[in-house]
């Protein structure tokens, strides 16, 4: 049974770790040779072979009608950047116009945010009996981030309208938001869920606002769904008007509609409404026409991988090279924003990072440089894998296992949206490559990263990897002891709900992340990162050798603030 002890300080230093045999995989590997010592100094880059460059955008998902056409108001059209309707806006205008109940399927980055905006602003406007100082539209967005992109949107196309526009979302002051609304009330609010559920229940006289609703959205339904909302859904339905007394319309939009989806449609949607799908019968979606590839290294060179592929995607795309890191932890997230960032200037594009743990103006700020950005680099969980609309995005880089198949294909969807060329890369572990063989990955054509210079692929051989890693190894060394404790401790955590499909146990899962510790976060003391004694005991970790568990001193009265919802 490992010591206990008190923890009054923070970790000072790192520890070795027993390196572990790992399950074999069918797919390519690069072998590497013996790792050599990191240079003091941070070289600029290594040498890198540029792929070939994809194929330009292309306009498939633009219609031929023009908004110039269009049964809309002066006003409006003011509001619009574009000359010509997407498929899904041409094709919900009408039916949207005459106040119908529709279920739209549409693929992401398609325009479907102007298309329940559009309609339903010129319904409000044109509403004499709308009561006031109510809020008449509600739209529900499975995350912050793309409540604010729907607000940004909206307040572009409402500038020469009478109406104004607020949110509610989590990572905001709630008290603050709640007496905002309250004293000078939005005829469209953004919301997520359980912030809004927040205020109907803690806000007082906050339901009186929805008494004369008119429209609801439900944005990325499939997403609400995923992030497990659908008892604050039903909840939100209680609090608003009868449909008997108040008429309301409903517009449900979503990527997929499975059974899930029809069940929220069958509450929240008038009996007859109409099911529109602009997904033509030739039309596969994003996740099916991407070139993907693979890479199999050890965890201790996923970082060194990514490098190479982000210096690969610059040579490549010249000045406009976008690249998306999706990692399956915020700690780890941390941990690759703070070594890359320590990178002499112009070695890579301008690096951001958004995680749950960063505080949403924090979060705000990123997302809206890198959408406006013609090159940069964005390191992310998985709060952007759906719903964010950045453009121009090339290249989407995975390592460490996804959560899940569905997860993975999401985050890939950052990438060749609207027509746009892009590709996606997966690192793994052996211990992880189990994942290409799931039966909805192994049929996405994912093809292993060549060792040789192949026309319009990245490459990656021993040579190549070595040299990435000794500008990471590099960087890597300068990254904070709290930053590696929090990368270790997340690790842990997040492979501990996969020991089944790792084929491991608990005490090589713990084998692991000391491996992992020492490896790939360059942690080398005397003793692991510290984890506290009840962490242990939630994980099911008590009683295995090789942590480093600590118990933690009681927290001050005030303690840390409780986690909002979204």
């Amino acid at each position: 049974m490992p010591a206990t002890r008190t923890r009054r300080h923070r970790p000072k230093g790192p520890t070795t770790s027993r390196p572990l045999a790992s399950n074999a995989t069918a797919t390519a590997k690069v072998s590497l040779p013996a790792p050599a010592p990191a240079p003091p100094a941070v070289p600029a880059s290594g040498p890198v072979a540029a792929p070939s460059a994809p194929s330009a955008r292309d306009e498939t998902h633009f219609s031929v009608r023009r908004f110039a056409d269009a049964p809309i108001s002066e006003a409006s059209k003011k509001g619009i950047k574009h000359e010509c309707m997407s498929d899904v806006q041409a094709a919900t205008l009408e039916c949207a116009l005459a106040g119908l109940d529709l279920l739209v399927q549409a693929k992401t980055g398609t325009g479907k945010t102007l298309a329940f905006l559009l309609p339903a602003v010129e319904r409000l406007v044109k509403m004499k009996d709308l009561a006031s100082r109510k809020i008449s539209m509600l739209v529900l967005s499975p995350t912050r981030e793309l409540a604010l992109q729907i607000e940004e949107e909206a307040q572009t196309l409402i500038a020469n309208h009478p109406l104004r526009v607020a949110h509610a979302i989590g990572g905001t002051n709630m008290s603050a938001t709640g007496k905002r609304i309250m004293e000078n009330p939005p005829r469209i609010l953004i919301a997520t869920p359980g912030r809004l559920v927040d205020h109907f229940e803690n806000t007082p006289n906050f339901v009186h606002l929805f008494s004369d609703l008119r429209v609801i959205v439900y944005d990325e339904a499939d997403r609400l769904l995923d992030q497990g909302f659908k008892k604050e859904l039903d909840k939100i339905l209680g609090f608003l008007p009868d449909r008997t007394k108040v008429q309301r319309q409903a517009l449900l939009f979503s990527a997929t509609v499975s059974q899930e989806i029809k069940v929220v449609a069958k509450g929240a949607l008038a009996q007859k409404y109409k099911f529109i799908s602009t997904l033509r019968d030739d039309e596969v979606n994003t996740h099916e026409h991407v070139p993907q590839q693979s890479i199999i290294v050890p965890f201790a060179k996923h970082l060194a991988a990514t490098f190479a592929f982000l210096q690969q995607d610059r040579l490549l795309h010249n000045g406009a090279s976008k690249v998306m890191i999706f990692l399956p932890t915020a700690r780890l997230v941390g941990f690759y924003y703070e070594a890359l960032s320590q990178l002499p200037r112009g070695t890579l594009p301008p690096i951001y990072e958004i995680h749950s743990r960063k505080s949403q103006p924090a979060r705000i700020k990123a997302a809206d440089a890198f959408k406006d950005a013609r090159e940069g680099v964005l390191i992310s969980s998985d709060v952007t894998a759906r719903g964010m609309d950045f453009p121009g995005v090339t290249l989407i880089i995975q390592p460490g296992l996804p959560a899940n198949a569905e997860q993975y294909i999401h985050r890939l969807g950052r990438t060749a949206r609207a027509g746009a060329g892009g590709r996606g890369m997966i690192i793994l572990d052996e211990a992880e490559a189990f994942f290409l063989r799931d039966r909805t990955i192994s049929g996405l054509g994912i093809t292993p990263v060549p060792s040789a210079a192949t026309a319009g692929s990245y490459r990656l051989d021993a040579s190549l990897l070595a040299a990435a890693s000794a500008t990471t190894d590099a960087l890597v060394a300068r990254v904070s002891a709290e930053t590696k404790a929090q990368a270790y401790r997340a690790f842990l955590g997040f492979y501990n709900s996969s020991l089944r499909a790792l084929r491991w146990t608990r005490d090589d899962l713990v084998a692991h992340g000391g491996h992992f510790a020492a490896e790939a976060l360059g942690w080398a003391g005397p003793q692991l990162p510290e984890i506290d004694k009840k962490t242990v005991g939630k994980m099911g970790l008590k009683g295995v050798r090789g942590l480093n568990i600590v118990v933690s001193e009681p927290r001050p009265p005030r303690g840390v603030p409780r986690q909002p919802r979204n």
